[in-house]
């Protein structure tokens, strides 16, 4: 199967929970909810290069738009606690792997904020 994005960090639940938080907040994502009992952030994520271009038809966009497509742009961020270390994993808003660029970037900003 594809390889989720997933970061390791040196940091217990508790720790890793908070500061993945404030990581997210910083960088441009809306936590539309948590869920800390499964250590669940539901993020969305404006890519800030898409933000600023004109959106093609945007009436046609929104009243074409496929039903059950999933909702651009919205991610799930999951911390585990594995003892004193926790992994934080990213997954689409389906609860499915997000292994592609998104997904990547994701957890790559997610390193840089956590180291």
């Amino acid at each position: 199967g594809l390889a989720t994005a997933t970061v390791q960090v040196e940091d217990n639940f508790e720790r890793a929970w908070r500061r993945v938080g404030v990581a997210l907040d910083r960088n441009g994502f809306t936590v539309e909810d948590r869920d800390r009992s499964t250590g669940t952030y539901f993020v969305r994520y404006a890519d800030p290069r898409t933000v600023n271009q004109e959106e093609p038809g945007f009436f046609a966009k929104l009243f074409g738009a496929a039903a059950g497509s999933p909702a651009p742009g919205r991610y799930r961020v999951q911390v585990k606690g594995e003892g004193e270390s926790s992994s934080v994993s990213i997954f689409n808003a389906q609860g499915a792997a997000e292994a592609g660029e998104v997904g990547q970037r994701i957890a790559a900003l997610l390193v840089e904020e956590l180291r």
